[in-house]
Formats: structure tokens, C-alpha cells, sequence
């Protein structure tokens, strides 16, 4: 599932960079109203190539960390499951905070909206993931924040699906 994600969203960046440019070159035959918008063709391509970019990157950072989960979970590793959690946990706000500084063309704004919201359930899942390390370590449990961070793992995928799809890429 992890790989399919992935996959998906370097499919979803391929599929900006040709949408913006693609996007740019139909832009031009545009009335001159549209030409006078407050956002010129060729930034909002390029902000829509940045922001994909940007997306790549934290998708990988996001993997790895995942993997890290994933491998100190079957190894019932509780203190590198909680090492791994806080990562997902910091790496989820900072791409928040990055994605946060683009503004993308109107085909992009729901897509990129969806990416916040997954990164918005990732994160929550990291938090109830480090609380359930947290308790398994310490032997009080732990199940009951697992299966938070399970469902809000969910979500997380979901919002990730249908940003795929918002993005022209099914």
C-alpha cells in the first residue's frame, strides 16, 4: 500500500509539471480580462511545478519515516516506534507549514487542499502513535491510541487518493 502511494504521487507530480505547462501554453490564447488577473500564466505555472516538487519531497521524507514505523512495529521495537512517530509528527508540521506557502492555479487549489488534509491526519496519527509507544513501552498498553493512528492513517490515504484524483491522475 505504502508503494502504491508513492508511486501515485511521483505519477501526480509528473501529471503537474506537463498540466502547468500545458496550462501556460492554453493560458496565452486566453481573453485579455483573464491576461489581467492578479497571477500571471507563467508564475502559476510555476508556483503549481514548485508546489509539486515540494510534494515529492515530503512524500519521500513521509515514506521513509512510514518504513520506519512499519520496521519497529513488527520488531515490537516500542522505543524507535516512538522515535519514528515523533518524526512523522514533525515532518507532517513542517509540510504543512511549507505547503501552506503556495498558491497554486484554480486546477490545482482542491488537490493541494486535500495534500493538507492528509498531511493533517498523518500527523495526528503520528501523535496517537507516539502516545501508544509511549504506554507500550512503559507496559499501560498502548491499543487503544494504535487504532486512533490507525484510523486517522486511513483518512490520511484517503485524502491522499483523492488528491491524486483532483489531479487528474486515477
Amino acid at each position: 500500500m505504502k508503494k502504491y502511494i508513492y508511486f501515485t504521487f511521483f505519477v501526480l507530480l509528473f501529471a503537474l509539471v506537463i498540466g502547468a505547462f500545458a496550462g501556460s501554453q492554453n493560458d496565452g490564447n486566453a481573453s485579455q480580462a483573464q491576461q489581467d488577473s492578479s497571477q500571471n500564466p507563467l508564475k502559476s505555472a510555476y508556483q503549481d511545478i514548485t508546489w509539486g516538487a515540494n510534494v515529492q519531497k515530503h512524500l519521500k521524507i513521509l515514506k521513509a519515516d512510514l518504513e520506519g514505523v512499519s520496521d519497529a512495529a513488527n520488531n515490537s521495537d516500542y522505543i524507535m516506534l516512538a522515535v519514528y512517530a515523533q518524526n512523522i509528527v514533525n515532518d507532517t508540521q513542517i509540510a504543512i507549514q511549507e505547503n501552506d506557502q503556495y498558491t497554486v492555479s484554480s486546477k490545482l487549489q482542491d488537490a493541494q487542499n486535500e495534500w493538507r488534509a492528509a498531511l493533517q491526519d498523518y500527523n495526528s496519527a503520528g501523535q496517537f502513535l507516539l502516545q501508544g509507544a509511549n504506554e507500550a513501552k512503559n507496559g499501560t498498553g498502548g491499543i487503544e491510541n494504535f487504532q486512533k493512528a490507525r484510523t486517522f492513517s486511513d483518512s490520511g490515504t484517503d485524502h491522499l487518493m483523492n488528491a491524486s484524483e483532483l489531479a487528474g491522475i486515477s
